[in-house]
């Protein structure tokens, strides 16, 4: 067999593998990619999200009387600096919110050993999560400057 022949069916053999390989890629890419710690959906092709309907201040502040909550509320620059002092002193993240309200106490939910933080963005709730009262005590120490 001449050089040429064993040169040219060499190519050949490589254009069909490299085309079997982009094939693979390329289904592999337009389907979900299922992984340990959930499931990457490409091209909008997910499951459908329903909206979740916003929670306005007024809703969070007549829930709180419901509940007769003790709270504190951090606003403007008192937020900032709130912020300022939970990043530098315990690495948290800032919350990006305008208003936050720390529940401390209820008749219902708080046990004494966690307080619950309810963060809104433009006058709808958009984080809400628990921390140990520990360190909420530790952070607001700071603010009063008692430490």
């Amino acid at each position: 067999m001449p050089a040429w022949a064993k040169i040219g069916a060499g190519l050949v053999l490589a254009l069909v593998l490299l085309g079997f390989a982009g094939l693979k890629a390329t289904s592999n890419k337009f389907g979900p990619l299922v992984q340990t710690y959930g499931t990457t959906y490409y091209g909008g092709d997910g499951p459908k999200v329903a909206t979740v309907p916003c929670k306005t201040e007024s809703d969070i502040r007549s829930a709180i009387a419901r509940v007769r909550a003790v709270f504190d509320q951090y606003v403007g620059s008192r937020l900032a600096a709130f912020e300022q002092r939970a990043a530098h002193q315990k690495g948290l993240p800032p919350l990006r919110v305008d208003t936050l309200y720390v529940i401390t106490e209820d008749d219902q939910m708080r046990d004494g050993k966690t307080v619950l933080f309810i963060g809104l963005k433009d006058d709808c709730v958009s984080t809400v999560f628990s921390f140990p009262t520990r360190i909420y005590d530790d952070l607001k120490a700071l603010e009063e400057g008692d430490v």
